[in-house]
This record gives C-alpha cells, structure tokens and sequence, in this order.
C-alpha cells in the first residue's frame, strides 16, 4: 500500500510540474487548432510561429532571469526598440557597416541595461519603477532620433538572413534555440546562476553566502541588455526596418512567458526551459485566435486572462509553500 500511495505521489508531483502541464496544453491547443482550422497546419503559419517566438523567447529568457533575483524588467521592449533602431540608423543613416551597426545596437542595449542596474542597485529605486522610467525615457529618444518616422534603407543581405532558413526551421528560430541552450546552461551550471537563485531568495540569504548583491546585480541587467539587443537586431532584420513603435507591449508577453513557464514574481525560482514553453504558449493563443477569426480586441482580453491566472497560480504557490 506504501509503495502504491508513493507511485501516486510520484506520479501527481510528475503531473504539477509547471513544464509538464504547459506541454500539455500546448499539444491540446495545437491538437485542436490543426482539427479545427484548415491553415494551421501549412508550412508557412508553423514558420511564422516560430518567428514570432524568437524575438519575444529571447527577450522572455532575459526577463525570467531578471525575475529571479526578484526583479522586474518593464524597459525590455523599449530597449529592444532602441537597439533596432541603431541598428537601422547606422546602416541606412550613417553608412556604417554590419557588424559595426551590430555591435553598436548591442552596446545601446547593454548600456540601457547598466543604468537600470544602477537605478536598482546604487539608489534603492524598486525594480519596477526604475525600469518603467527607463522605458519612457527610452521611448522618448526614439521618437527624437527618429524624427518620429520609419528607418528604411536596410542592408539587403541583413534582412536576407531574417527570411532564410535552414530546412524547415528559419534562421530567428535556430538563433533563439541555441541562445535557449546557453542561457539553461548558465543558469544551471555556472556560479552566476546559482546566485541569481540565491539573491532571489533574499539580500540577507545572498550576504550571509558571500555573494556579492553589487556584481550580481549588474551582471544580471547587464545581460539581460545584452539579450534585448540580440532581439532588437533580429527584430530590426525581420522587419527591413525601424519604427518608432518597435517592442512596444513586448514587456508584456516577456514577463506573461516568464510567469507561464514557472518564474516567481517574488524571486528565487523560474527555469529557461519553462520560459520557452511559456512564449510558445503565448505565441500560439494568438495565432490560434487568429485562425478561428477571434478580433484582435478580444485576444488582447483573452491574452491579459492568461496572465492574471498565471500570477494568481503563482501566488497560490506560495501561500502552499509557507
């Protein structure tokens, strides 16, 4: 009887496992999408999927590890629109090459990181208020070095590689994966993700085991820019351009897959592999409902429902765990 009623414990902690039961949705969603819709199922909407599942996986993963220090990050999508549009304004404006423009938009990204980290970290600014004002800053310069118009005039063979694909799986994709794969490498094996997990916790739990708060939280926004300027240059080739709007409500979707795939908005728990399944499951609500003719209105309702229960599971989780 004892070890029947272990089996059943096994077997039910199996099953409650965040990323079990997000495979399971995803596969009811798409199993009943393909049945239910003729285009699903066609080569160009499952490509198109994985597209939009790139640029917002990536940002996704640099939000899940800023929230595991219990931090927020609102400033992601407007620090991805200012990397794209450096990235437009030196190819198209200032005649500047590739991978010149390519660092460059890095570098605005990973410095937008730097003073959010400072805000957090040097004046006691919460995470949350720091980064909304960076965005609005953010937001502000982009409408200023942009006139307010569209950046056209991109390098054709940029914007080439955005289209192209290896096989069936397109170029944004491959890149995504293999930045998914090293982000759950670090955050696993490294020190630096132990103690993302351990600052998440608490700053006294973070003191008490030697780790330095300063470092790690300037390490952690600091790759979180440079994500968001990896994102903003496949955003930047996808598009075959800038615009004044780009990333706007990506913040959104980020911290929605984020929360979807496990992460805790008090800090201390979240996972890479739970992120990405979090932004499929995003990404694929909105094509379904786009397929079954649902207006764009009433996914963006259909979408914020998602996003409260998955914060409301969250904090259920904690009142379960004290």
């Amino acid at each position: 009887m004892n070890t029947e009623q272990q089996k059943k414990n096994k077997i039910m902690s199996i099953l409650m496992k965040t990323e079990v039961s997000m495979v399971a949705i995803i596969a009811i969603i798409f199993i009943a999408a393909s049945l239910g819709t003729q285009n699903f199922l066609t080569a160009y909407n499952l490509t198109n999927i994985l597209k939009q599942c790139a640029i917002i996986g990536i940002i996704s993963i640099a939000e899940t590890y800023v929230i595991i220090t219990a931090g927020i990050d609102i400033s992601c999508g407007a620090i991805v629109g200012m990397s794209t549009l450096i990235v437009a304004m030196s190819q198209a404006k200032w005649g500047l090459s590739v991978p010149v423009s390519l660092l460059l938009g890095i570098l605005v990204a990973i410095i937008s990181g730097v003073f959010n980290a400072a805000l957090v970290y040097e004046f006691r600014v919460p995470a949350f208020v720091a980064t909304l004002g960076s965005q609005t800053i953010l937001r502000g310069l982009i409408k200023v070095i942009s006139n307010g118009g569209t950046v056209a005039g991109i390098n054709k063979s940029f914007a080439g590689f955005a289209s192209a694909s290896v096989g069936f799986i397109p170029n944004l994709a491959i890149v995504w994966f293999v930045i998914a794969v090293i982000c759950f490498l670090i955050l696993k094996y490294t020190i630096f993700g132990r103690n993302l997990f351990v600052l998440g916790s608490g700053e006294e739990v973070a003191k008490l085991n030697g780790i330095s708060i300063r470092k790690t939280i300037y390490s952690t926004y600091a790759f979180a820019g440079l994500l968001y300027g990896i994102a903003g240059i496949l955003l930047c080739a996808r598009i075959n351009s800038a615009i004044p709007t780009a990333g706007e409500a990506y913040e959104t979707n980020a911290i929605a897959a984020s929360v979807l795939g496990g992460a805790s908005l008090a800090g201390g728990c979240g996972s890479v592999f739970g992120t990405v399944l979090g932004t499929i499951l995003i990404i694929l609500i909105d094509n379904v409902g786009t397929q079954f003719g649902i207006g764009a209105f009433v996914m963006q309702v259909i979408t914020g429902c998602v996003i409260v229960i998955a914060i409301v599971v969250d904090q259920l989780k904690k009142r379960g765990k004290r």
